[in-house]
């Protein structure tokens, strides 16, 4: 017999159940059920990151200001979710002509790599 003070009660597991704590425990493990399926269905519909374009635009025009002394107005599509590997092109338009660059996220985070062709 274990004693109330004792830290590792053993409990019998011979014994038969009741159908009341059947239905209890049934009930308990389909709410479990249900709460982790509507967990799982949130997870999934959670919205994609949206880059932000804006930063890639301004990084261009630095970097064309800085290397090649030429102001450029950059336009780069909006709405670009962000995700490892995707790539998309952005306009540069200064005086002497327009320059697309080939702009590669480097990952999930909003990182990218650009380059003009």
């Amino acid at each position: 017999m274990k004693y109330a003070h004792d830290p590792c009660p053993t409990w019998r597991t011979d014994l038969p159940v009741a159908p009341t704590r059947r239905l209890g425990r049934s009930l308990a493990l389909g709410v479990l059920l249900a709460a982790s399926l509507a967990v799982t269905a949130c997870g999934s519909s959670e919205s994609p990151t949206i880059l932000n374009t804006e930063k890639v635009e301004r990084a261009i025009e630095q970097s064309s200001l800085a290397q090649r002394a030429t102001r450029a107005q950059v336009s780069c599509p909006s709405g670009m979710h962000q995700k490892k590997g995707s790539k998309f092109s952005c306009t540069a338009v200064a005086k002497r002509g327009s320059t697309q660059f080939t702009v590669t996220q480097l990952d999930g985070s909003g990182r990218v790599h650009f380059e003009g062709r």
